[in-house]
C-alpha cells in the first residue's frame, strides 16, 4: 500500500496544473457547503428562538377554539383553570412535574390608537414582566426607559409604532379595545419604555402592559390567552410532554384544553424541520458539480497513461491495486481540497457570525407575523466543519472510483499497443 501511496503523490505531481485546478474545485464546494450551511443554520437558530419566545414557548397551553381561531385574537377562549379557579391553578400543578422549569401566562388581545384622523392597528400583550425578563430578554432590546413593573398602568412600545404615533418615553397613550363582553373601551396608559430590535414584530406590532392592568381593563380577572411551559432545553420539551399530558387527561377529561410542542402544529416551523433535510441533499448535490471536474482529470490521466497502465499490469499489479492507485489519487485531491475549503469556510463562517449579512431590502414586504430578522448572523461550529470535511472528502472519494474503474478494466495488451 506505501509503494502505491508513493506512486500516487508522484503521479499527481506531473500533471501539478490538473491537480491544482481539481483542488481548486473541491475547495470551493467545500467552501459553498460550509458557508451556506452555517448561514442556514445561523437562520433557523435565529427563527426558532423568536418563534420560542414571542410564539410557542417549549409546550403552550391554549384553549381548542382558541388554537381554531387564533388569528382574530379572540378572548372567549381562554385558559382560567381546570374548574374556573383562575389559569394560576393550573401553573401550580405544572410546576409539580419535574423537569417544568417556568410557567409564564400571557394575554394578547387587539387594540387600535388613533392618530392624525386614522386607527393604527396593534397588539397588546398583558404579562408579567419579570417572567418575560428572564425569558425572552426583552430587557436587552429596551433601549430608552424601562419595562413595565407589575400592575402599574404603563406600557412598552416599539420603536417604529411609536414614531408612527409620534410618541415618546414619558408621553401618554390612549388605545381603543373590546373588553371580553365586547364592550368598546378607551385607557390611557404612560409609556416608560422603548423597543428596538431586529424583529418588525416587535418594533411595529405590539406594545407590552403588565398582566394585572390587562386583566383588569379587559375584564377577564384570572384568565390568560396562553400559558408557555418552559423546559431547561427545547429539544428536550417532548420528553416531558407525556407527563402533562397525562396530568390534563386527570384534570381536563373534557379536553378544553390543546397542549401545543413548540415544532408541532405550526406550519412554519415544520416547513424548515422538512427544509433542513433536504439542504443536506444540495450540499451533495454541489459536491457532486465539483467532482465533474476531478472526473475529467482523471479520466484524461487513464487515456494519457494507457501504456503505463498497461507495463504496471505487464509486471503484476492485478487490477485492484490498479484501481486503489487512481482511487487514492482522488482520495489525495479530494482531501487536500476539503481540508483548504473547511479552513477557508470556517473563517469566512467565523467573520459573518459576528457581523452578519443586512437582508433588509429582501425582507421588505414579509409578514411580521413570520419572526424573521433582517440580519443573518452564521453559526460557527466544529461540527459544521468536521461535517463538510467528511462530505468532501467521502463524495469526491466515490466520484473517483470512475475513473479508476476504468483504469483496472483496461486491457494490458491493448494498452501496450
Amino acid at each position: 500500500m506505501k509503494f502505491l501511496w508513493d506512486l500516487a503523490q508522484k503521479n499527481l505531481s506531473r500533471s501539478r496544473a490538473r491537480t491544482i485546478v481539481s483542488v481548486f474545485a473541491i475547495a470551493i464546494a467545500v467552501i459553498s457547503v460550509v458557508f451556506l450551511r452555517g448561514l442556514i443554520n445561523g437562520v433557523l437558530d435565529t427563527t426558532f428562538a423568536n418563534h420560542i419566545h414571542y410564539k410557542a414557548g417549549h409546550i403552550r397551553v391554549i384553549d381548542q377554539e382558541y388554537k381554531l381561531k387564533e388569528e382574530l385574537i379572540p378572548l372567549n377562549y381562554t385558559v382560567n383553570g381546570f374548574n374556573g379557579e383562575g389559569f394560576k391553578g393550573i401553573a401550580e400543578e405544572l410546576k409539580q412535574i419535574e423537569g417544568v422549569k417556568q410557567i409564564l401566562p400571557r394575554l394578547r388581545f387587539a387594540a387600535l390608537v388613533p392618530h392624525d384622523e386614522k386607527l393604527i392597528g396593534m397588539q397588546g400583550w398583558g404579562v408579567d414582566p419579570e417572567g418575560e425578563i428572564g425569558f425572552t430578554g426583552i430587557d436587552k432590546y429596551i433601549t430608552e426607559g424601562r419595562m413595565v413593573q407589575s400592575e402599574k398602568r404603563e406600557l412598552v412600545m416599539g420603536a417604529d409604532l411609536m414614531e408612527k404615533l409620534g410618541k415618546q418615553v414619558g408621553d401618554k397613550v390612549t388605545f381603543l379595545y373590546n373588553t371580553v363582553f365586547d364592550s368598546f373601551r378607551a385607557s390611557t396608559f404612560l409609556l416608560v419604555g422603548k423597543v428596538e430590535s431586529n424583529l418588525d414584530f416587535l418594533d411595529k406590532a405590539v406594545f407590552f402592559l403588565p398582566l394585572e392592568q390587562a386583566q383588569t381593563i379587559l375584564e377577564m380577572d384570572g384568565e390568560v390567552t396562553e400559558l408557555l411551559i418552559i423546559t431547561p432545553n427545547y429539544n428536550q420539551a417532548d420528553k416531558i410532554l407525556p407527563q402533562i399530558t397525562e396530568l390534563f387527561k386527570i384534570k381536563d377529561p373534557f379536553q378544553k384544553y390543546a397542549l401545543q410542542l413548540w415544532n408541532r402544529d405550526y406550519e412554519l416551523i415544520e416547513l424548515f424541520n422538512f427544509a433542513n433535510v433536504f439542504y443536506d441533499f444540495i450540499y451533495i448535490f454541489i459536491l457532486i458539480l465539483s467532482c465533474f471536474v476531478l472526473i475529467n482529470t482523471l479520466i484524461m490521466i487513464v487515456n494519457e497513461r494507457k501504456r503505463e497502465i498497461g507495463m504496471m499490469s505487464a509486471l503484476g499489479l492485478n487490477s485492484n491495486e490498479i484501481l486503489s492507485l487512481f482511487a487514492l489519487e482522488g482520495v489525495i485531491i479530494g482531501t487536500l481540497g476539503s481540508a483548504i475549503g473547511v479552513v477557508i469556510g470556517g473563517v469566512l463562517t467565523k467573520v459573518f457570525s459576528t457581523a452578519g449579512l443586512d437582508f433588509s431590502a429582501a425582507m421588505e414586504g414579509v409578514s411580521a407575523d413570520l419572526l424573521f430578522e433582517p440580519m443573518f448572523y452564521t453559526v460557527f461550529s466544529m461540527e459544521n466543519l468536521i461535517f463538510a470535511f467528511l462530505l468532501g472528502v467521502t463524495v469526491v472519494t466515490l466520484a473517483c472510483m470512475i475513473p479508476a474503474g476504468m483504469a483496472a478494466r483496461l486491457d494490458p495488451v491493448g494498452a501496450l499497443r
